[in-house]
């Protein structure tokens, strides 16, 4: 006689779960033990009822997938390289939920989240006296505006989305510095892989876009003409674009920078602002 195999859910899963906001009280995330099509390592299945994502824990990295795109969560989208549960989580709130929210955004206005959680940061900023403003664009996009040092951030609605772009420093005045932004993109590029990391055949050109793809390897850092501007990421998270007055300048510190960082999740923006606002002690 056979038996079927119990299925266990993995303890890291229970605490990737823990980690996750929920949407209220009422529906917490949860974890529970998944047999997947395209693996055989423990998995499971993490949800909070409307948001689901199947995380497979192999050794020295965990796999991500979930629905995308009218399709199922029948392959790995994301390897995390790295098994700590913090940083899983990290992902999930990083790549997987700004697509779970679009897919589940209201029908009739997708943007609304993204304008009323800008709306609804007014508390935040008064309750840190930080100095912020915020106004309707004439497309009905929401901004609101803070300083970050000498850099202005400024966080905008999707016009369709539940989704926020990231502009760090002016367009016209440049007012980023290099050593800043790099703080930045820290907090919105992909985990690291352990090793060292090298791409192969992307050759980028310049004083500052060189610095930035050593610094950044990982985060698929490409120039699509010498001493042009940098982009980063490519078709999961949050991808964006990296401007300087002089691309073949020393990279500098003080260097000064434009950046425009785009499909930043509601719930993975709120798990950054108090970096990205410089009041985390």
């Amino acid at each position: 006689m056979t038996t079927a195999s119990v299925l266990s859910t993995p303890l890291a899963a229970r605490r990737v779960a823990a980690l996750l906001p929920a949407p209220n009280l009422l529906t917490p995330w949860k974890a529970t033990a998944f047999r997947t099509g395209w693996t055989d390592a423990p998995a499971a299945r993490i949800t909070d009822g409307t948001r689901t994502v199947i995380a497979a824990f192999h050794p020295g990295h965990t796999a991500l997938a979930w629905a995308r795109r009218d399709s199922g969560p029948t392959y790995p989208i994301v390897a995390v390289p790295a098994t700590d549960p913090e940083l899983i989580a990290r992902e999930i709130l990083r790549s997987a939920l700004p697509d779970l929210d679009t897919e589940h955004a209201p029908a009739d206005d997708g943007a609304r989240p993204a304008r009323e959680f800008l709306d609804g940061l007014h508390d935040y900023f008064a309750d840190r006296g930080i100095p912020t403003n915020t106004w309707r664009t004439h497309n009905g996009t929401t901004v609101r505006a803070f300083r970050r040092g000498p850099a202005v951030i400024r966080l905008e609605s999707h016009m369709t989305a539940p989704t926020l772009g990231l502009q760090y420093g002016g367009r016209e005045f440049f007012g980023g510095t290099l050593a800043d932004l790099e703080k930045v993109l820290r907090l919105v590029t992909p985990v690291p892989p352990r090793g060292s990391y090298k791409v192969l055949g992307n050759e980028i050109t310049g004083g500052i876009p060189r610095r930035l793809a050593a610094q950044f390897p990982h985060a698929d850092m490409r120039q699509f003409m010498s001493h042009d501007c940098v982009a980063f990421g490519r078709n999961v998270g949050p991808t964006g674009q990296i401007e300087t007055p002089d691309y073949r300048a020393r990279a500098r510190d003080h260097a000064p920078v434009h950046a425009y960082v785009s499909r930043l999740g509601l719930d993975f923006t709120r798990s950054i602002l108090d970096r990205l606002t410089g009041t985390e002690a």
